[in-house]
């Protein structure tokens, strides 16, 4: 005789609807592929090799939506976690000059600039001197006050990596002792 596992319509429909949403989205997690959307300064070679070249821009401009989803250009990536946006908005991460820490990052609409939840700055360190990278941190332009302001960061001295959550986009820099540079 076989029994009939009775299982709760509320629960059926979400799981249902979790599919569908979970199936058919971009994930952070997910390996990311080239986007038509990535500008350099020389036409149209992808931004890994120009990168590599004094004076190229780096950039990267993608629609992340509810979901969450990663930008990344240059040395730089942002993680934006499910939840963190209450709309689909366009972000654009630059790094204007790759031999520079230097990242721009922007989002449209504007009104999208403050999220629920942090987003999450990493910057690949590799480049930076071994004894430097442990003191480094992430700072931000204020233009209120034309000065850096250091942001409270995470080193992985194994990943050769510093990251730091953001509640807004705006123009960041890695440190080290006060000091922008590789």
């Amino acid at each position: 005789m076989l029994r009939r596992i009775r299982v709760p319509k509320s629960f059926a429909l979400s799981l249902a609807l979790l599919l569908a949403f979970g199936g058919c989205s971009n994930l952070p997690t997910q390996p990311t592929m080239p986007s038509e959307s990535v500008v350099n300064g020389a036409g149209s070679e992808p931004a890994q090799v120009l990168g590599l070249f004094e004076g190229s821009t780096s950039q990267t401009t993608k629609t992340v939506g509810l979901l969450g989803g990663v930008v990344s250009a240059g040395d730089f990536t942002i993680v934006i976690p499910p939840a963190a946006l209450t709309r689909p908005a366009s972000i654009t991460v630059s790094q204007p000059d790759p031999t520079k820490p230097v990242v721009n990052l922007s989002i449209s609409p504007a009104s999208a600039n403050r999220f629920l939840l942090p987003v999450i700055l990493t910057a690949n360190a590799k480049r930076m001197d071994r004894t430097l990278l442990s003191t480094a941190c992430i700072s931000y332009y204020n233009p209120t006050t034309q000065k850096w302001e250091d942001l409270a960061s995470t080193v992985s001295v194994l990943n050769l990596t510093v990251s730091t959550p953001l509640w807004h986009f705006s123009t960041y820099r890695v440190t080290s002792g006060g000091k922008a540079g590789w």
